[in-house]
């Protein structure tokens, strides 16, 4: 931070500064007195929006005048590049790119070492021929055998690296769980990856919004310590928030000398949740890496993916672990034949995995990687992200792509589990999780789970995000309970909680160019905001107001907080912000501005990144944040420039869940354009039958369930709706292998032919490895050319 200098009426003013070396000149004249200070972030008050910083070393200017009085501070601030953040990330790469390579060279030299022993059987044909070419095979493997090629996997697996399934699997039993509520989806997770019937392979949970994707990773933790030979395991977010959150939840199975939440030596103790403080080391009022026996003792360690580099520099990583331990056998016993060790962190867990950059994941992937000399025969660890690519990826200042993709969603884009039976993108539209059965085998185990029950949103706030991002997937399972919300005046008698307000009014742009802002807009979503605390008995904190574009925020919040609500008072509760920061969190409100309204600046918006049109995952992350009640307000002529928001707007229109407020538009066209999705024909069916008195009963009645011992009526009355739906359009065969009870069955007919996987897996092995090369090489520099921001 630099101390301008500034007059009373704090305008700049150029006064003559002494240079640190008088040898280069006489004084210059400055506006700024010539020292530099260091400053960080102490408290964030996001309702007044204010900053509060710590300044080391601060001494007051005083202002040139008789009066000597201390000038007013104004600074310039300069926020540096976090080098330690990018060190951590090159490290990473260079650890990760070293492993690639020594496994591409081998692979090379064992590929070169079989085409040579064929090259041996075609030639020579006698018996001396072939116990000599016999012989030379054995040399060439024990010479040039193949490294561990974990790391590959990792990065780029093929089906090749999977196991075949030749028969159905049993149902996933509870025994064990140490989370009782766990869903089909969630145990089928845990189940996998405890038993690693996948093979060696990065697993992947796909969870839309609501649909646990913590908690499975949670549960999946505490089953590798307790029911496989895993005993260490690292756990990384790619924030601190999200660190915490698991944390806070792996806390209540596990004691301090069980669990270590590490943090980084620059973040502040009053940023961490007090109940964590007894899971975190200090030493010296500071974060701090415990002693050595201590830390090897920890079953659990939760960190951030930037903080996992301290691993990583503290030599605490497989690779380090491993050489150090055979290395000192070697050296004590050289005469001595001694089993290789293990591997000391078993398993790699992963949340929010979509919202890192790839080379953000890799210091955490270079901690847990075992040795290229590690033998692939011995236990490897287990690698598992969580995350949804459809909703907001990592933020980066570089508009290339791929700078911006993450690991989660580039391995999802791989044949491997794009083109599966099982993707989500091959199943069927269902009121039931897709079902294996005994037609579809023999395939490769599933190296993915597809998380599909949703606990947040109604179903009818549901409908147009499965649909357009989860090839309607999803199954609502929330509970909404009766309250002055669903009878609110606001919804004009409507049947669904879910209101679009057509709006034209224009917006304009700050005087400086700062941004867009619409006040007119503003004006409509603060009175419903108003309407709803207190028509409604609505909590302010309770009540959600985004927008995409920040002048619009600072427009809203002004407004909400001025006098001209609450008696004069302000409504400074209710939760005003930009539309990125809510991804993650959920409300029983949300209200959605779009602020543009005039479609000539959309191609400007699409060149920046801005607004909210053309923004797919944008409007996924919005219109998911909604529990009981969204609105959404916009100018449908703007808005119907996307495709994604025509489906919206015409599911409004044939619903009834519009008001124009004067605005001219006929949503006809995009009501006959848009397909109507299944939770959509689900709800008009439980409405019809509501109608003929079919369906008298209230409270939860919209999912799937979550019973153990069955279903319920009520869950029983939705399934049938679903089902009835998807039986008139031709969605549901009436194949017995179908099954009420969601599960997969034992097939008592076990396969008796041979596994494909077998009957060729030396020859693709080295054709695998051949044709891998170039994208291995590829991938060593794809992140070192050019200059990215992180």
């Amino acid at each position: 931070m630099r101390q301008l200098h500034v007059d009373r009426t704090n305008n700049l003013v150029a006064l003559p500064v002494q240079l640190a070396d008088p040898s280069l000149g006489p004084p210059v004249l400055q506006v700024w007195g010539g020292t530099q200070y260091n400053a960080c972030v102490h408290s964030v008050n996001r309702a007044v929006e204010r900053v509060f910083v710590r300044i080391t070393g601060y001494t007051p200017l005083y202002s040139i005048t008789r009066d000597f009085i201390p000038q007013s501070a104004v600074f310039n601030v300069v926020f540096p590049l976090k080098l330690n953040i990018l060190k951590s990330q090159r490290q990473g790469l260079d650890f990760v790119a070293s492993e690639l390579k020594s496994i591409h060279q081998g692979s090379q030299r064992a590929a070169h070492q079989e085409l040579s022993r064929k090259v041996v059987d075609i030639i020579t044909k006698a018996t001396w021929s072939t116990t000599h070419a016999n012989g030379t095979h054995a040399e060439f493997t024990s010479q040039g055998q193949p490294s561990n090629d974990w790391i590959r996997r990792m990065l780029f697996p093929d089906a090749v690296d999977g196991v075949m399934q030749t028969k159905l699997r049993t149902i996933p039993t509870r025994r064990g769980l140490f989370d009782h509520n766990m869903n089909y989806e969630q145990l089928q997770s845990v189940h996998s990856v405890c038993e690693n019937e996948y093979g060696i392979l990065p697993f992947l949970i796909s969870g839309p919004p609501g649909t646990g994707k913590t908690k499975t990773l949670v549960e999946l933790a505490l089953n590798l310590l307790n029911s496989t030979n895993v005993g260490h395991v690292l756990i990384c977010a790619p924030s601190d928030s999200a660190a915490d959150t698991l944390a806070l939840r792996l806390k209540r199975h596990l004691t301090p000398k069980q669990l270590l939440r590490l943090n980084g030596p620059n973040r502040a103790d009053n940023e961490v949740p007090q109940d964590l403080l007894p899971y975190c080391y200090i030493e010296h009022d500071m974060f701090y890496i415990p002693p050595f026996p201590q830390l090897m003792a920890y079953n659990v360690v939760v960190t951030s993916t930037r903080d996992a580099a301290i691993l990583t520099e503290v030599r605490l990583t497989n690779i380090d672990l491993w050489l150090a331990e055979t290395g000192i056998r070697s050296a004590f016993h050289p005469e001595t034949s001694h089993t290789a060790p293990t591997l000391h962190w078993g398993a790699l867990l992963m949340d929010e995995a979509a919202q890192a950059t790839e080379v953000e994941s890799l210091p955490a992937i270079s901690v847990v990687m075992p040795p290229s000399t590690y033998s692939a025969s011995m236990p490897q660890p287990r690698f598992v992200m969580a995350g949804d690519q459809n909703q907001l990826g990592p933020r980066t200042a570089s508009l290339d792509t791929k700078y911006a993709t993450s690991l989660f969603e580039r391995l999802f884009s791989r044949d491997l589990y794009d083109k599966h039976p099982l993707s989500r993108s091959s199943v069927r539209p269902s009121a039931a999780p897709p079902v294996m059965t005994a037609k579809m085998l023999p395939m490769l185990h599933p190296p993915f789970t597809n998380l599909i029950r949703n606990y947040r949103s109604h179903p009818a706030i549901l409908s147009v995000p499965s649909q357009l991002f989860y090839h309607d997937t999803l199954i609502p399972e929330a509970t909404i309970l009766s309250t002055p919300l669903q009878t609110s005046p606001l919804w004009h008698g409507r049947k669904w909680p879910i209101l679009f307000i057509a709006h034209a009014g224009p917006d304009d742009i700050e005087r400086d160019g700062g941004g867009w802002y619409n006040h007119s807009e503003a004006r409509v979503a603060c009175h419903i905001a108003a309407r709803l605390v207190t028509e409604s008995s609505v909590a302010q904190k309770d009540v959600v107001i985004m927008s995409p574009f920040a002048a619009q925020v600072k427009v809203l919040r002004r407004f909400m907080r001025s006098g001209d609500y609450n008696n004069g008072a302000g409504m400074w509760d209710i939760n005003i912000g930009p539309l990125e920061a809510f991804q993650g969190l959920e409300s029983r409100v949300v209200i959605i501005c779009t602020t543009r309204t005039r479609p000539r600046f959309l191609d400007m918006d699409a060149k920046r990144g801005l607004g909210i049109v053309g923004q797919k995952r944008k409007m996924n992350v919005a219109l998911t944040r909604a529990k009981e009640a969204l609105f959404v307000i916009g100018n449908p002529e703007v808005l119907g420039q996307d495709e994604h928001w025509r489906t919206f707007l015409g599911f409004c229109w044939r619903n009834r869940l519009v008001d124009k407020r004067g605005v001219l538009w006929n949503g006809e066209k995009e009501s006959s354009e848009g397909k109507v999705g299944v939770l959509e024909r689900a709800l008009l069916v439980k409405e019809e039958r509501q109608s003929q008195g079919k369906d008298q009963k209230t409270g939860r009645a919209l999912g799937a369930g979550n019973v153990p011992k069955g279903l319920g009526d009520e869950e029983e009355l939705w399934m049938e709706e679903l089902k009835a739906v998807l039986e008139e359009y031709g969605d549901i065969d009436d194949d017995d292998d179908y099954e009420d009870d969601h599960a997969e069955e034992e097939d008592e007919n076990e396969y008796t032919q041979d596994d494909p996987a077998n009957a060729s897996a030396s020859m693709e092995l080295a054709d695998r490895e051949s044709n891998s090369g170039d994208e291995v090489m590829q991938y060593v520099g794809r992140f070192r050319n050019g200059r990215p921001s992180f």
